[in-house]
């Protein structure tokens, strides 16, 4: 199919998650819903399996008093934790998903924020559990998730016996269904709080966006509510089957034993398997043979013949050989991974979401994409730029059912999130002519010159990347209107970096406007330090050793 534009995929509508699970279970019965391997032994829950332990945990909840209650839950990802998110807001709890990568004391601290009353742990986080059993914390219910499946044998046994409140409990879809803790790249996290309209609208409408067939290995941490709207709610109102992957050491692994269809991931997996294929042809001396086929290739696109996944069948093996879909999302990436990946057989289709819009707002379809664009915006929102300047740059606003409720406990923060119906995201970009997004950067962290140009930092680091090969990392500011580059590099790559990087700069900046060139080098001594997400955080001067 040429790239144009065509119309929505046909996906049923719903209105809260305990309807999604009735109309996936009804319509998709003994189908396997969830896939995943405990103690070497592969084990599959059917959709009608998981609406049973979902309807049985949640009454086991209810039994233990806990109704109306905030209910966190921490762990790796597993079908113990999908269940418990479900049970809990299906009947009539709130979740509150903590990642998995904090610390004890932010563990503790979000805790007390959420009011949490219970709860529920996978044992990895027993000692920390432990240590906050002693503190003065105000939860009363610990529920490790080894104990879950006596918690699902007590609620069928409930249920048999009448007790009915939660199978018939009628949801509000326009109430709090889940906290969600952001993890930005600046300032202290902020508890958003999601309805089942909110999840609901952008599941539905990301369906209907972008076209899913086959199964999905489950990757990204479904704390995070990319991984959770994404890569679970739209893959049960699609009748996937979920592959759980068990960690993510172990993904490659369980592409090779799972061999799904589509992921859904962030750049880093991207670039980690672009990276892969050219380091493997590298290896057995096949980097020129590859080179030679993806030009054949390319030449047989162009008159309408595809034959990828036969001249390529060896690179996709290594990916379980039925991988053919990506959805990337959570942070910006450089088209030459989006374009390399394509060249193989695998398409990979570049999103932007924030957690306050629950949290997918664009991205590009399976036919129908655009280089450097984040895609066209779904059909749940709308979006509009607010006060551009003369290229059409200014902060995206986002406005639709999929926007927050708010900031939990915080009102002056949810006050200066909005401009009316409107929310501000904090990033940069601008829409074409045909509503495809593209993102310049984070309104925090343009860079104003005394000349009054305006430089979007992010933009200047793809190129610097994509320009000098042996950088790693980067991150470019302003210090005393000078544009500096702080850099951490692959010296593996290139040794003596010393003896180019100077002239490299120089002929970086002839290719730049002036305005946009690089006055000043600091080199990194380490990695940037980085959020859970693996989002570099913007912070400067430390670690790093200057190179003018």
């Amino acid at each position: 199919m040429k790239n144009k534009s065509y119309p929505y995929y046909e996906t049923e509508s719903i209105n809260d998650l305990k309807e999604l699970i009735y109309l996936s279970a009804e319509k998709y019965s003994d189908k396997p819903a969830f896939t995943f391997e405990r103690k070497k032994e592969v084990k599959s829950i059917s959709y009608n399996q998981f609406k049973s332990d979902m309807f049985a945990l949640g009454t086991a909840l209810f039994d233990l008093r806990l109704r109306g209650a905030n209910i966190a839950v921490i762990g790796e990802n597993s079908y113990e934790w999908i269940l418990t998110y479900f049970a809990v807001v299906n009947s009539g709890n709130i979740i509150v998903p903590l990642d998995k990568e904090l610390t004890a004391s932010d563990i503790q601290n979000l805790l007390n924020d959420s009011g949490a009353e219970a709860i529920v742990y996978s044992d990895s986080y027993s000692d920390i559990i432990g240590n906050i059993k002693e503190s003065d914390s105000k939860i009363n219910q610990f529920i490790n998730m080894e104990s879950i499946s006596e918690l699902i044998k007590k609620g069928d046994s409930l249920i048999k016996q009448g007790e009915k409140a939660v199978v018939d409990y009628t949801i509000d879809n326009k109430a709090i269904a889940a906290i969600i803790y952001t993890s930005g790249t600046t300032g202290i996290s902020k508890g958003v709080m999601l309805s089942h309209f909110n999840f609901a609208c952008n599941t539905v409408a990301a369906c209907q966006h972008v076209g899913i067939f086959g199964s999905n290995m489950l990757v990204l941490p479904i704390h995070h509510t990319f991984g959770f709207t994404a890569g679970v709610c739209a893959m049960l109102l699609k009748g996937s089957e979920i592959f759980i992957n068990s960690s993510l050491k172990n993904v490659l692994s369980d592409l090779g034993k799972f061999k799904p269809c589509n992921m859904f991931l962030v750049p880093l997996f991207v670039e980690t398997f672009y990276k892969k294929i050219w380091s493997g042809a590298k290896e057995k001396g096949k980097e020129e043979l590859l080179k030679k086929l993806i030009k054949i290739s390319k030449a047989l696109l162009k008159i309408g013949i595809d034959v990828r996944r036969v001249l390529f069948k060896s690179v996709l093996k290594a990916f379980g050989g039925n991988l053919k879909l990506i959805v990337s999302g959570g942070a910006p990436i450089d088209e030459k991974y989006i374009d390399g990946l394509r060249c193989f057989g695998i398409n990979v289709l570049n999103g932007y979401g924030i957690t306050e819009c629950s949290p997918i707002v664009a991205v590009n379809r399976n036919s129908h994409y655009k280089s450097g664009s984040v895609g066209q915006v779904l059909p749940c929102c709308e979006v509009k730029i607010s006060e551009p300047n003369e290229n059409g740059h200014g902060e995206i606003l986002v406005k639709g059912d999929i926007v927050m409720l708010g900031y939990y406990k915080n009102e002056q923060a949810t006050e200066d999130a909005f401009y009316g119906e409107w929310f501000k995201t904090g990033d940069i970009g601008y829409l074409d002519k045909n509503n495809f997004l593209f993102i310049s950067g984070r309104k925090k962290n343009l860079i104003i010159l005394n000349n009054g140009k305006n430089i979007y930092p992010e933009e200047l680091e793809f190129v610097l990347l994509d320009y000098i090969p042996y950088i790693k990392e980067v991150v470019v500011y302003a210090d005393d209107n000078v544009i500096v580059a702080e850099l951490f590099l692959d010296i593996e790559i290139e040794p003596n970096y010393a003896e180019r990087l100077d002239n490299d700069i120089v002929e970086l900046n002839r290719k730049l406007a002036v305005y946009m060139n690089i006055g000043k080098v600091v080199i990194r001594d380490t990695e940037f330090p980085k959020t859970t997400t693996k989002k570099i955080k913007r912070q400067y001067n430390d670690g790093g050793s200057t190179n003018a």
